[in-house]
């Protein structure tokens, strides 16, 4: 039997795509799109539903799960930017058990408001570096 576990592809596309712009642009990106996905995985986890906006599936008891035991798992929700990627911290071991069967982080392709998101963060900083300016 296998486990679970959490397929991570589209955050690494994403940072693929931030690899291919220029450098300081891609860099302005993600230094303003960390906090912004850092709110919305957050926002998530803490509503109790998945990234994609789906309630998440009710325990045995037939309760909703909080996925709380140590508050581990909602900690490492938080993403930084490191030059022109964005990542997570380290992960807890059993975190991308919770990706593949609760959707806690994209498990996937990029939910819609995350995608919509990163490309209006995205379109702002290319129009200031148009434009000449520095955000």
């Amino acid at each position: 039997m296998t486990a679970l576990k959490g397929d991570l592809r589209s955050l690494e596309s994403l940072k693929r795509a931030l690899r291919k712009l220029p450098i300081t642009a891609s860099a302005r990106i993600a230094a303003r799109a960390a906090p912004v996905i850092t709110a919305l995985a957050g926002g998530a986890y803490d509503s109790g539903t998945t990234v994609y906006g789906r309630p998440r599936p009710l325990g045995v008891d037939g309760k909703a799960l909080s996925l709380e035991r140590t508050g581990a798992s909602r900690r490492a929700m938080a993403f930084i930017a490191t030059g022109r990627d964005i990542r997570t911290a380290r992960l807890p071991r059993y975190t991308r058990y919770l990706i593949g069967k609760y959707d806690v982080l994209p498990n996937g392709p990029l939910p819609a408001e995350w995608r919509a998101r990163m490309t209006d963060i995205a379109a702002q900083v290319l129009l200031d570096q148009i434009r000449g300016g520095t955000p």
